[in-house]
């Protein structure tokens, strides 16, 4: 008896599961939630030889990105300049395989509040040998802040706020709500895509330096048996072990389209494998224009306390 009453229940409450389990799934096809799809986009980025971009802070005016052998170039307002190729294939990542986190809106009428419309959006397009393999639409940017937290809370502990930004395929209308702050990567101008690099080398290679300045104060260091000298005399190696880390990997921020004509400063890098360097810049006021024959056509900018004093430096700066 007790047996019968068991089984009884069990079918009962089996029953409701199923029930409610149809019931769900039919409230899903009505409102869509079945539309949610796994990724955007599942390409093999092997096969993307371009990136045509048009971010919306240029109003218009498209950046594309290259592929020419194994490296990178920018092309843009009648320019063609060496990419930065970490940032491209990171932008190529973060558009392959987005995962959409809910449906946000299913027809175009929705499009213009969420800032997809062609005006108002950035678009990206993955090209490949044969054509067009996606793309994608970035529209508005939401940052939620988090639940209040507690006044003696470890701030290790404490939970971030959401960032979202909403997308749509070129294929679909739908509109999908994304994890992140998609837009930072595309919204910009050329600049941001193009490789700014002054100088890229082991400093457990470089054997010698040559440094040519204005007047009497240019110098030469050679390493002799893993001591760094200079007119015979040893350099203070802590200084000098600073000065290389410093240099090994060395990055400008700002491009100029100006000419360097008649530089005042010369750097040759000189290293075991008979790997040569050259940088060379001018002084004007409190910047410097710099070139690298590391990074042919492109001429940086900015102030000279940042790269220019890390790389052309001074005698008296590595001696004891």
């Amino acid at each position: 008896m007790f047996r019968k009453v068991k089984l009884k229940t069990l079918s009962i409450i089996f029953g409701a599961l199923l029930i409610t389990t149809v019931g769900v799934r039919l409230m899903d096809n009505s409102t869509g939630i079945n539309t949610l799809k796994p990724v955007l986009f599942d390409i093999d980025a092997e096969q993307v030889t371009s990136l045509i971009i048009q971010p919306r802070v240029l109003k218009g005016q498209n950046i594309e990105l290259k592929k020419e052998g194994k490296q990178w170039r920018v092309l843009s307002e009648g320019h063609n300049y060496n990419g930065d190729a970490a940032t491209i294939i990171n932008l190529i990542s973060q558009i392959n395989g987005l995962k959409p986190i809910r449906l946000a809106a299913r027809d175009k009428s929705r499009w213009e509040k969420f800032e997809l419309t062609d005006s108002l959006a950035s678009v990206v397009k993955l090209m490949g040998s044969n054509g067009e393999l996606a793309q994608l639409y970035i529209g508005k940017f939401s940052y939620q802040m988090p639940k209040q937290q507690m006044p003696n809370q470890n701030p290790y502990m404490r939970q971030q706020g959401t960032m979202t930004t909403y997308v749509r395929s070129g294929e679909d209308e739908e509109v999908f709500a994304v994890e992140g702050f998609l837009g930072s990567s595309v919204n910009r101008n050329a600049d941001a895509f193009r490789n700014k690099q002054v100088v890229k080398v082991n400093k457990d290679e470089i054997n010698k330096l040559t440094f040519e300045y204005p007047a009497d104060s240019s110098f030469t260091m050679v390493k002799n048996e893993n001591v760094w000298m200079s007119d015979g005399i040893a350099l203070d190696s802590a200084s000098v072990a600073n000065y290389l880390s410093g240099i090994s990997t060395l990055n400008a921020a700002s491009f100029t389209n100006e000419v360097l004509q008649q530089p005042t400063h010369r750097v040759k890098i000189q290293t075991n494998s008979a790997k040569t360097i050259e940088a060379h810049a001018k002084l004007e006021g409190n910047e410097a224009i710099m070139t690298s024959t590391q990074n042919q056509g492109s001429t940086f900018k900015e102030r000279k306390n940042l790269v220019f004093e890390k790389l052309f430096t001074s005698k008296q700066n590595l001696q004891k």
